[in-house]
């Protein structure tokens, strides 16, 4: 009997046509038009019934122009927001809950709309607070800051929705007190939100066991001067990282202003099992228009001149923007209020969306 090679042909002209358009690096598609979008997650709930929804996402686009302004406000159904991560690879944002035990997560269309997908909930994430995907071993991963404090992974978190069992259990030490999480080639940076706060490494993810009862730091950097760190921001390729201090509450009463610190040759610092660091700048001040600061973005585009910072100001109910070079008592390049129809809201967390050249001003 002869055998017909007409299916063999349309699957090999369908598997060079698939090939053709899959990429085999590690970088999500170069955009046809430069992004600079700034996704801010809100911590507040609507508790009055008589009140429309507070919207718990926030859309700033563009970013990088002379002035800013909202976008887009969406509701993502969480119980107030903590930390927010896109993944430019599957177009999906990850929002963790500040007063539930769910993982929002949000479709995100060419221009930026967002569209609730699925969710991971699991009882064990309270107190969530920063959120990122590792993208070699498809792994979300969100920090917990209930005792004990612990950093979960999901694996593909965009096909999930409802009761997830975490896939990695990596239970950090009683002196941590996680905040932001960061990736760093296979390593993550995590922000100790704790006394002597600052920054810790902890390396070989992709190796690390399922289950690490004890996972340990292979560096920890204090930041001299600081009060309660809370999110950080770092750029490989400028050596630079970036922490907001959300100053000092007692009792309900701000004692101190948070301030924002830039710390210039880093991984020199975090070359070494432990290590205090001054700040190369700081951003503090009455001009700043700071108050409580909870996180922050670095624009690392361009000249020196031109690179900027963004910072959520939780008690100032803002997110403001300064050049990177920025130090001492400087008011901000320009600022956007987050409180509307008559609803108060406070940003936790934000995540900057930065692909292709920067726009000319």
């Amino acid at each position: 009997m002869k055998k017909s090679l007409g299916f063999p042909l349309v699957a090999l002209v369908a598997w060079l046509v698939l090939g053709g358009c899959m990429r085999n690096d590690d970088e999500p598609e170069y955009p046809t038009r430069p992004i600079a979008r700034l996704y801010v997650s809100i911590e507040d709930v609507q508790l009055d019934a008589s009140k429309d929804d507070i919207d718990n996402v926030v859309l700033i686009d563009p970013a990088d122009t002379l002035d800013m302004y909202v976008a887009l406000n969406h509701n993502s159904n969480a119980v107030g927001g903590a930390g927010i991560y896109f993944n430019p690879f599957v177009s999906r944002l990850f929002q963790a809950g500040y007063n539930d035990t769910t993982i929002r997560v949000m479709t995100v269309g060419n221009l930026g709309t967002l569209g609730n997908s699925g969710n991971i909930g699991n009882e064990l994430l309270k107190q969530m607070r920063g959120i990122v995907y590792h993208h070699p071993t498809q792994l979300l991963y969100v920090a917990s800051n209930a005792t004990p404090t612990t950093i979960y992974g999901f694996y593909q978190p965009m096909n999930r929705n409802g009761f997830t069992k975490p896939d990695r259990v990596l239970r950090l030490g009683s002196e941590v007190r996680p905040w932001s999480v960061l990736l760093w080639n296979d390593s993550l940076l995590v922000s100790n939100s704790g006394e002597n706060g600052g920054v810790s490494l902890y390396g070989n993810l992709s190796q690390v066991d399922s289950l690490a009862p004890n996972f340990q730091a292979i560096s920890t950097v204090r930041i001299e001067g600081a009060a309660t760190i809370r999110g950080i921001a770092f750029v490989d390729s400028l050596d630079l990282l970036v922490a907001a201090d959300y100053g000092v509450v007692t009792s309900g009463t701000r004692i101190t202003d948070g301030k924002v610190y830039i710390i210039e040759g880093i991984k020199a610092h975090l070359a070494n099992p432990s290590a205090t660091v001054s700040p190369t700048r700081t951003i503090s001040g009455s001009l700043t228009g700071l108050t409580g600061p909870v996180d922050v973005a670095i624009d690392p585009r361009g000249t020196a001149s031109r690179r900027t910072i963004f910072v959520a100001d939780r008690d100032g109910r803002t997110i403001s923007r300064f050049p990177l070079s920025a130090n001492g008592n400087v008011a901000p390049e320009t600022t956007v209020t987050l409180d509307t129809l008559g609803n108060v809201r406070r940003p936790f967390g934000i995540y900057f969306d930065v692909r292709g050249d920067a726009v000319q001003q």
